[in-house]
């Protein structure tokens, strides 16, 4: 076994984090990633001093969990893939660098 992963717990999330769900609807963007965009409800929450901005934060950091998580094992191995081509490419472009090729 590679990796234990929770599977499906976006309902949980969203249920945890009610608040910040029902905030993110009246953004401007439907996009918005609640960092610096105009017209974000979140952040005029958290400029107000109504929410605090370690919970955005717990929130964030859960929904990439999900993502990633949630992701097929040929994303997965795709995902990986090109990590390690970009790896390979740093590595190659420091042993040019440094004349050792």
């Amino acid at each position: 076994m590679r990796a234990l992963r929770l599977y499906d717990v976006s309902d949980g999330v969203a249920a945890v984090f009610q608040d910040l769900v029902d905030l993110a609807e009246h953004c401007r963007f439907s996009d918005c990633n609640h960092e610096s965009e105009p017209g974000c409800a979140i952040q005029a929450a958290i400029e107000e001093g109504e929410l605090d901005p370690s919970r955005l934060k717990r929130w964030k950091k859960l929904a990439r969990e999900e993502l990633y998580n949630s992701e097929t094992v040929a994303q997965s191995r795709s995902r990986t893939k090109s990590f390690s081509k970009m790896i390979k490419r740093v590595q190659a472009d420091n042993r040019i660098l440094k004349g050792d090729y």
